[in-house]
């Protein structure tokens, strides 16, 4: 995550996650226990809506199982490497939680989330808002502020389209059936409702390019919400929310240098990243192309612009952009077939050998096997970040009582 720029080099997110999780967090239920804690300091005022939330927890538990269903966001469909995301299945759980939540918040005024969908956005923004001006998320990396209100604010604003467009047929049991797949298809409702599949962007077998100086560190995918992620952290709100809905899929595989592989703890420098991103038009590609270039000088110490050598015939990308960084090389590509190519301390000729490589489909052995979780995502295997999160969701649903004047 470091190597890719969603940490900052010197972040220690095991002392960042110790310091911020533990102190605030409500309620939780327990699906292996079949219990719901409440935290006694809770008000009196607070906690009937709290106990809907995690009563909410409790009957999906009794009707679909949690932890099986949860476990099933993990496995390839079809054998393919295109599995379900855990993290979108988590807001498909959270986000029906915050539904519950709300409309007993509403009910008193005689209004549910169903008859009057637009107050999703009208409660959500300013509760989400204050959460993220509080010092705990001042403190985090924007990934770390992406991931931890993400099950809660956009899967609130998921289940709140769905429930416009289908009732809670499509909201509730519909969304356990058929789960979204990533964090595109929650993001971008209408995409889940409408059935839309995109095609994974796959990147050939490397090994063979690279020879024995190299060995696989580790692959994935990098999803909408990693982009938006990226997106906020070097450039601002506004293009990420636009940018970020023209990703039509991402993968990157880093690799590192067999020279420095005895080392206990490796380093960014000894990585060596290719990154594929796919857009919707070539515009879009452009843009995240020049972003990405212009993010470069602010995510290593040093970084100077390169001359790029010419290229004439068809074999020629649309725009290209080289810098050199005390880690070596970075080549941005976008290519006319809406494809960003980028590729970070790999020396030019390697750089060229693997674009090569992913260019040329005859007989390419593609790495069918590589992991497509989005890489922000895999920040719910820690146990404490799930605590990191809980506390946000659990700020979130505060703010929203707040608003409702209970």
């Amino acid at each position: 995550m470091k190597k890719l720029g969603f940490l900052p080099r010197d972040f220690n997110l095991k002392e960042f996650l110790v310091k911020s999780t533990g102190q605030e967090i409500a309620a939780y239920y327990d699906d292996e226990t079949k219990t719901i804690s409440m935290l006694n300091w809770v008000p009196p005022d607070r906690q009937e809506p709290i106990l809907a939330h995690e009563l909410t927890h409790a009957l999906q538990d009794q009707n679909y199982d949690l932890a099986k269903w949860m476990k099933g966001g993990s496995k390839a469909e079809n054998g393919s490497a295109m599995g379900d995301s855990a993290i979108a299945r988590k807001a498909v759980v959270e986000g029906q939680a915050m539904v519950v939540y709300v409309d007993y918040l509403l009910k008193p005024a005689g209004r549910s989330l169903e008859d009057t969908p637009q107050l999703v956005y009208q409660m959500e923004e300013p509760a989400v808002k204050a959460v993220i001006d509080s010092q705990l998320m001042h403190d985090a990396p924007m990934i770390l502020r992406e991931a931890g209100t993400f099950a809660y604010n956009q899967g609130l604003i998921f289940e709140g389209e769905l429930l416009h467009a289908g009732g809670k047929k499509m909201a509730f049991a519909g969304a356990f059936a058929r789960p979204p797949r990533n964090s595109h298809e929650v993001l971008q409702p209408e995409i889940y409702i409408l059935g839309e599949k995109l095609p994974p962007v796959r990147i050939p077998d490397l090994q063979g390019v690279l020879g024995s100086q190299y060995e696989l560190y580790d692959s994935g995918g990098i999803g909408e919400l990693d982009v938006r992620a990226l997106l906020k952290q070097y450039s601002g709100r506004r293009i990420a929310d636009d940018l970020s809905s023209a990703w039509q899929g991402g993968t990157f595989v880093a690799f590192r240098r067999k020279d420095t592989a005895a080392e206990v703890s490796p380093s960014t420098a000894n990585l060596a990243l290719f990154y594929v991103s796919r857009w919707k038009t070539p515009q879009a590609a452009e843009r995240f192309a020049r972003f990405y270039t212009e993010a470069v000088s602010q995510r290593y110490r040093s970084a100077t612009a390169e001359a790029v050598p010419a290229c004439s015939g068809g074999n020629c990308p649309v725009s290209t952009a080289q810098m050199t960084t005390e880690e070596g090389p970075v080549i941005v590509e976008h290519w006319d077939d809406n494809r960003v190519i980028v590729s970070e301390s790999f020396d030019t000729a390697t750089a060229a050998k693997l674009r090569t490589a992913l260019r040329d489909e005859r007989g390419a052995t593609h790495a069918e096997s590589l992991p497509q979780e989005e890489v922000g995502l895999r920040l719910f295997e820690i146990p404490a970040f799930e605590a990191f999160a809980k506390e946000i969701g659990n700020r979130v649903a505060d703010e929203m009582n707040r608003e409702t004047g209970r």
